[in-house]
């Protein structure tokens, strides 16, 4: 290989990515892509964090060689590129062709049930008998199904979550909306950090607030600024909307918006079992198959090398 290059590593994918990740799996480079978006950003907030409590405990042993600390550019190509080199490999994921496959298939599917979504909001809203805008649901039933033969084609034991779920044969925007959660989450090991990921919190009783501690000068400590809850909001839409199909809720009504904050976190746990549940471990202590998709053995990789 040219340089010497086994391993790519990038911070997030993008659809114009596909091609070229998919032409250097082709030629044998591994391909890690970052588990969370903001693993990186949370990484150069520690380097900062660390160096300047460094700093300030040299001034409290008199060594006042520099006064200044560190301020990492949050948005710049080329210092994320040397920062993501030094992530940790616990925020690194490895991505195979199948996956990329139907992911830029979940993506094309994705934009379609979207747009769909907001016009059938805009047309509830709007009171005229003769709306502008007519809605073809053969057509998105049709972009569904073109989704959910990929998924099947590449991973075809997703069939078993289906049923698992209760999914119905003729459900198919149902069947996308299951698949599209089943490969954002079936690659977590941890249900916490799945609940995490879709925005829900894994504690269902809040947490008291505790008094807020003032400073010398009175101001509040907790103050200043404070990180983002960050999760995917497209998996925590697609788990509403599902639950909303699987057990007919109206999201309108006050007494189903409930049941959808209820429903919706046993449903998202319920699919991420059924996929765990899927994943063969093999004797190396690896997955050795994946939703019906297995890697290469242990003789194949030792060949390999």
């Amino acid at each position: 290989m040219a340089n010497n290059v086994r391993r790519v590593l990038i911070d997030a994918l993008f659809p114009s990515r596909v091609p070229l990740l998919q032409s250097l799996l082709e030629h044998g480079i591994e391909v890690y892509v970052l588990r969370r978006p903001s693993a990186l950003a949370g990484f150069k907030a520690m380097l900062e964090r660390r160096y300047n409590k460094k700093k300030n405990k040299g001034k409290q042993d008199g060594n006042n060689n520099d006064n200044n600390g560190i301020k990492i550019p949050r948005k710049n190509d080329f210092v994320d590129a040397v920062a993501l080199a030094f992530t940790w490999p616990k925020f690194h994921r490895k991505v195979d062709i199948p996956y990329l496959i139907c992911w830029r298939a979940m993506n094309r599917w994705r934009r379609s049930y979207m747009l769909y979504y907001k016009v059938q909001q805009m047309l509830n809203e709007d009171e005229d008998e003769s709306p502008v805008v007519t809605l073809h649901e053969d057509r998105l039933i049709k972009k569904a199904r073109m989704f959910v033969d990929t998924v099947v084609m590449h991973y075809p034991k997703i069939r078993q979550v289906f049923e698992e779920v209760r999914v119905p044969p003729d459900g198919v925007i149902a069947q996308a909306l299951c698949a599209e959660v089943v490969l954002e989450v079936y690659h977590i090991s941890k249900k916490s950090d799945v609940l995490e990921k879709a925005g829900i919190r894994y504690s269902p009783t809040p947490k008291k607030t505790r008094p807020k501690k003032k400073g010398a000068e009175g101001e509040s400590k907790e103050d200043g600024w404070k990180p983002k809850y960050i999760h995917d909001g497209k998996l925590l839409f697609a788990v509403t909307q599902l639950t909303v199909k699987l057990y007919h809720l109206n999201p309108r009504r006050k007494k189903d918006q409930k049941k959808i904050k209820w429903k919706a976190p046993k449903l998202l746990k319920r699919i991420w079992r059924c996929s765990r549940e899927l994943q063969v471990m093999g004797e190396s202590g690896r997955v050795g198959e994946a939703l019906g998709v297995s890697g290469p053995s242990r003789i194949e990789r030792d060949t390999a090398i």
